[in-house]
């Protein structure tokens, strides 16, 4: 949440949320808050039912705007020029979401009827709309919500499915609405998708691979994983399918991101091959750090230190190259590169965008790291530089997430 503060993702977005009668209401209150963090304008709509568990003092201690509701109502213009009615409110948002949304609520919606103030602006209102059903199982496993929650979704609505865990009720079921983060996710998702990302497959790998010794030490090395992670949640934002192949998940993402736990080399190229359709291209960001060298004997169980000795002299040999083993033309290949101390690491990575067959690596593109006082291992800012046959692009000291949106839009521009 931290990283996406910093980018401000929703400065300046309209976000309407609307909060039916359900105990999941103090919910939409850390939704409010969250929203504001990321830079949005919120308002928000009332029931009257959804009054009786908290009271519209604590939207608007936190959103600073008015809530609408059946004692607010007014047709006078306000200073900012927005009216406190169901018009004005519905007409402002960039997109509205009904979190929680009470069996109730999504019923009658599904049906045109505007009994409220939380349904008629509902209906005036031509902003995508976001659904975050909250409610006790039976109620949401039956033919009619079932059937509501289908009408809705033809009409255009999004659906947050509910979360399963413990009810209010002392039922355990799926009927919890969401978790905030996740709504969150959905939301940003809605509000900056770009055309060229919108449902386009792509593979991201990231961590470090583990490569077992014996049953209990292994070689590694210090890939934190952040920045392939960063990757997966600015490419779902844009609206891209995303496939995370990771030894690691430094922090939560979207459930949208399809996570790929692996650990040595051989399940790194056995997930992402498993991955590339046959019919059509995917873009691979080979963001992992693959050991340049592995043990040549893998020990099934520990060995025991005192039968090793003083010295440990352990043999390994040179590992496979994973952008070299994957020389398959419905790949769009983005090699990443971390460098040191190296004195040509520039031209070390332009080696990578050569054909496999004259010593390259076939990349369309390559992002070089090189890794610093500035920017060590585990930070969570990055200083890249992107080369492909045609341009480069030097991104300057940054975060891993404004950096990611920067890879994005180099890759969009290089592959048009």
């Amino acid at each position: 949440m931290t990283m996406m503060q910093n980018l401000n993702v929703l400065d300046n977005k309209n976000i309407l949320i609307l909060v039916s009668g359900s105990i999941a209401v103090y919910k939409a209150i850390e939704l409010v808050s969250m929203f504001k963090k990321l830079g949005a304008k919120v308002r928000v709509v009332m029931s009257e039912e959804a009054k009786r568990f908290v009271t519209p003092l604590s939207f608007e201690a936190i959103a600073h705007t008015q809530v609408l509701h059946e004692q607010t109502e007014s047709w006078a213009d306000e200073i900012d020029g927005i009216a406190c009615n169901h018009i004005a409110y519905a007409r402002w948002a960039d997109v509205a979401i009904i979190a929680p949304a009470s069996a109730n609520t999504l019923s009658k919606l599904s049906v045109g009827i505007a009994d409220s103030l939380i349904l008629s602006t509902v209906l005036a209102c031509k902003a995508p709309k976001i659904l975050a059903p909250a409610m006790n199982t039976v109620m949401f496993e039956s033919k009619q919500v079932q059937e509501s929650l289908r009408r809705l979704v033809d009409f255009g609505f999004d659906i947050i499915e509910p979360r399963v865990g413990l009810l209010a009720c002392n039922i355990y079921g799926k009927g919890a609405m969401q978790e905030v983060l996740e709504i969150v996710f959905r939301v940003c998702q809605r509000l900056i998708t770009s055309v060229y990302w919108k449902d386009r497959e792509v593979i991201i790998t990231g961590g470090g691979s583990v490569e077992c010794i014996d049953s209990v030490r292994y070689l590694s090395n210090h890939s934190s994983g952040l920045q392939a992670s960063t990757l997966a949640l600015a490419l779902y934002m844009l609206g891209a399918k995303v496939s995370l192949v990771s030894s690691g998940f430094p922090f939560e993402l979207p459930l949208g991101v399809h996570r790929v736990e692996v650990d040595d080399t051989s399940s790194y190229l056995m997930a992402i091959k498993e991955r590339i359709p046959v019919d059509k291209k995917v873009i691979l960001f080979m963001a992992a750090a693959i050991s340049d060298y592995v043990p040549k004997i893998r020990f099934e169980s520990k060995l025991k230190k005192d039968k090793i000795g003083d010295d440990w002299q352990i043999d390994c040999k040179k590992n496979i190259d994973i952008l070299k083993e994957l020389d398959d033309e419905n790949l769009f290949k983005i090699g990443f590169k971390a460098e040191s101390d190296s004195q040509e690491p520039q031209e070390s990575a332009k080696k990578m965008l050569e054909n496999i067959h004259k010593g390259g690596k076939s990349c369309d593109i390559v992002c070089l790291n090189i890794i610093g006082k500035h920017n060590p291992f585990g930070s969570q800012n990055n200083e890249m530089i992107l080369f492909s046959k045609d341009s480069v692009h030097h991104t300057g000291l940054k975060s891993k997430f404004e950096i990611s949106f920067e890879i994005a839009d180099f890759v969009k521009r290089t592959l048009c």
